[in-house]
């Protein structure tokens, strides 16, 4: 059995239980619901996960029911009208939807199709942050809809880190509570609006990407990373002169863990240059703190950091906090979907991975890339409607730097 960890408490015990998972895009005719049906509900009758139902206070390990899934519950089919904004209405609506009630796993999956795009449809999988993490999600979505077993997001095989790294990293994250960061603040106005959607993305093509990252030596997600902080340099004020802080999920799953329940993963500290005027010096910055990550190999401590036995490990009243907005207004994390995927014979082209945000989380902001496309998607509640602008300051950026 695994452990619910105090990662997993964090989230389980938030007062508005945290929705995360994807929003897939494929390329191809769309299945006939009663076969996509028979395949979803015989597959996810062989995840563990997705039959987790929510442990009680006093659990200790996350535990299968027995009792089979109820597809009215689970499995959902929204033949959507021909209107222009139709399917991203649709996925603002499941953004907010509640998940599955108690007693039975709070995790769906949702086919969205429209009769004006008979070769396009898309798949929204939604469950509880507290049951998996996003780079869970995305090995479960790919069990449940890929015509062929294929691997997922790449798995960091655990190295033991040195008890001072494990000290450091832990001190790091938790700097906002020593030390304030003097440009929250501004970051918090910058991201505050009221009008427009509470999501939106933008798209480039990952051979723009590779090829921006070989001509600066650095990868593709620093460059991601580096656009991003041009994107919000573009929402601060021109008087901004303090970089803003963010928050990084790392994933800490093993290559064996690829389908455990729970949260595995970490999270760093990354100082956004918004200060910096052009790609190239964005990227050096960037790519200076993304490479002291891997030698300081901050992936591991947090690993250890979130395993360590009571009293030493964190708790998840600490751990909510530093997952909340006021020491972070703006959350990302970057998740790779590495091969060709089929669901049904259609093209997996592009996806979007969401996590649902309130007053209690900061935005959000992701990179999900497939094997042809990158993705930025930004989430917002509608005080903070401004961050849904930065994917296109985000496009913008890339696109406007030759390589």
């Amino acid at each position: 059995m695994d452990a619910i960890t105090p990662a997993d408490r964090a989230f389980l015990q938030m007062p508005t239980p945290p929705v995360t998972g994807f929003f897939l895009d494929f390329i191809g005719s769309p299945p006939a619901q009663e076969t996509w049906a028979r395949r979803i509900l015989d597959r996810a009758g062989t995840i563990p996960t997705l039959l987790h139902t929510p442990p009680a206070p006093r659990d200790r390990t996350w535990t299968p029911r027995a009792e089979p899934l109820c597809p009215d519950t689970h499995l959902h089919h929204h033949p959507l009208p021909t209107r222009p904004h139709a399917l991203s209405d649709a996925c603002e609506t499941l953004l907010a939807r509640p998940l599955p009630p108690a007693p039975h796993p709070p995790w769906d999956i949702h086919l969205l199709t429209q009769p004006s795009t008979p070769e396009r449809f898309r798949v929204a999988l939604r469950i509880h942050h507290g049951h998996q993490d996003g780079v869970g999600a995305a090995h479960t979505a790919i069990a449940l809809l890929c015509d062929t077993p294929t691997a997922g997001p790449h798995a960091h095989p655990a190295q033991r880190p040195r008890s001072t790294t494990t000290l450091a990293a832990g001190l790091r994250l938790a700097a906002p509570l020593l030390r304030p960061d003097p440009a929250r603040p501004v970051l918090r106005a910058a991201l505050g609006g009221t009008n427009g959607p509470q999501w939106d993305y933008k798209d480039i093509p990952l051979t723009r990407l590779r090829a921006l990252a070989d001509a600066h030596h650095c990868t593709v997600n620093d460059v991601c990373l580096a656009a991003l902080a041009l994107a919000l340099r573009a929402l601060l004020p021109q008087t901004t002169s303090r970089p803003p802080h963010l928050l990084m999920a790392l994933s800490t799953r093993r290559p064996d863990q690829s389908h455990a329940p729970g949260n595995h993963v970490g999270a760093h500290r990354l100082l956004l240059p918004t200060t910096a005027t052009t790609l190239p010096a964005a990227l050096t910055a960037i790519h200076q703190q993304t490479a002291a990550l891997r030698r300081d190999h901050v992936r591991d401590a947090q690993r250890r950091l979130l395993t360590l036995r009571r009293p030493l490990s964190p708790s998840p009243r600490l751990l909510r906090t530093l997952l909340g907005p006021r020491l972070y207004p703006l959350a990302t994390s970057s998740i790779t979907f590495p091969n060709a995927l089929t669901c049904f014979d259609a093209r997996l082209e592009a996806a979007s991975m969401f996590l649902t945000v309130g007053p209690y989380s900061p935005v959000y902001l992701s990179i999900t890339r497939t094997l042809d496309t990158v993705r930025c998607t930004a989430i917002a509640d509608a005080p903070r409607r401004n961050a849904v602008a930065l994917p296109q300051h985000w496009k913008h950026a890339l696109a406007n730097h030759p390589c």
